[in-house]
């Protein structure tokens, strides 16, 4: 194996229930966690025709062919165009494992792209990889083997073959890459390698992750450098469960008239702007009904966080760190640290140690996963060669499927 390790691309992804995330060097590629049906031959030339965006990149327009299907299939923003799309991961869980192969191989192509106008073409990978997790069932196992049934055998190697279309440009590319190993992990471990390789400096520490996203929070205890499988859980309440509410209240306080959809609320969360308008009752302030539910999703965290403590501690281990991740790290870590050091009667001196921001790595909480994968394929190679690894990273690009003009 060693031999095909030589000039393997250390690629980290992850498949999150909103988007997914690959990183590879100093790239990070990400895009919507959903996948759709095609529109006719026709019906594409005639889109193609109307289509006045200036944005043609493929991460805006991409199609990939499923084998399964014998049919193109669209994968995150050019969805926006299926009759029929298919979130493939479902309160935290991937549901549809064609759908989310297909993810994986927009993931790998998009990524295969960037590295090209780099000048740093990818031939053969090694793939971390973070899958979403559910106590009880073992989803690694099950999307490993479904990986392995459908990948191409020749000369002892396997390989992964990618038709991709950019469907704004009606540009078909062919690629095949050598899959040389993949190593899959639950997907907040990413987050822990990550800290592994720069806070930890390569020394083991037990560390809580605890990872928000926009429907599911999930939460991995991690003890002598294992996950704690038996306490490792998703949930279904993530940022879209503030937002609902807030939607809800803002409904019945406008005696029913007015329902503001969750999605302009949540695109205020970032701007740190609390206030929206609603027809017929005027701007509407939702800041004190924001830090009520915050609260009571910090409580129950916090709950659930206690609990595995207290077992943890029965079986004679303690945690040195908790680390707060994930796109709803943005809204809830201050409220979440506050929850924790009450919980434990912390000074703010040891609140600060012990409570991890990924910002105070120069990564985004949302990031730091995919960022973890990449290096974990990176450790992999490296103990198979014999050499060190390289322990450094820095992002400087992030390319998305989001408009842009």
């Amino acid at each position: 194996m060693n031999d095909s390790l030589k000039n393997c691309t250390s690629i980290g992804g992850e498949l999150g229930t909103s988007s997914c995330k690959f990183c590879c060097d100093d790239t990070i590629v990400i895009f919507s966690s959903v996948v759709g049906d095609s529109l006719t031959d026709k019906m594409e030339e005639s889109w193609r025709l109307m289509n006045r965006s200036k944005d043609g990149r493929w991460a805006r327009n991409l199609a990939i062919f499923d084998e399964s299907r014998s049919s193109w299939r669209y994968v995150g923003a050019m969805t926006r165009n299926s009759d029929k799309s298919n979130w493939f991961t479902d309160k935290g869980l991937i549901r549809d494992y064609d759908d989310a192969f297909l993810a994986t191989k927009a993931g790998l192509f998009l990524m295969g792209q960037e590295m090209e106008k780099k000048g740093k073409p990818i031939t053969k990978i090694g793939l971390g990889f973070g899958i979403t997790v559910r106590h009880g069932e073992n989803i690694i196992e099950k999307f490993f083997s479904y990986m392995g049934e459908n990948l191409i055998q020749r000369d002892g190697k396997k390989y992964l073959r990618i038709k991709a279309k950019n469907v704004a440009l009606n540009e078909i590319k062919e690629v095949e890459y050598e899959l040389v190993f993949s190593v899959m992990q639950y997907q907040a471990y990413g987050a822990y390698t990550t800290l592994l390789f720069s806070k930890y400096n390569m020394n083991v520490y037990n560390t809580y992750v605890i990872d928000i996203g926009h429907g599911t929070w999930i939460k991995l205890p991690i003890i002598e450098n294992e996950a704690e499988i038996n306490l490792s859980d998703s949930f279904t309440a993530g940022i879209h469960t503030i937002t609902k509410n807030i939607s809800r209240i803002i409904f019945e306080s406008s005696e029913q008239k007015f329902k503001i959809p969750e999605q302009r609320i949540m695109e205020k969360l970032p701007l740190k702007d609390y206030k929206i308008e609603v027809p017929g009752v005027g701007v509407y302030d939702f800041t004190k009904y924001l830090q009520k539910e915050c609260q009571l999703m910090a409580k129950s965290i916090v709950q659930q966080v206690s609990n595995d403590v207290s077992v943890l501690s029965q079986k004679g281990h303690t945690l040195d760190y908790y680390l707060i991740i994930g796109g709803g790290a943005h809204l809830l870590f201050d409220t979440i640290k506050n929850e924790i050091g009450s919980f434990f009667g912390w000074s703010n001196e040891i609140l600060e140690q012990k409570v991890i921001n990924p910002q105070t790595l120069g990564l985004d909480p949302r990031y730091i996963n995919c960022v973890g994968f990449m290096l974990l394929a990176r450790d992999h190679i490296a103990v198979e060669l014999g050499e060190d690894v390289d322990q450094n990273f820095s992002i400087k690009e992030i390319i998305q499927d989001t408009v842009q003009e």
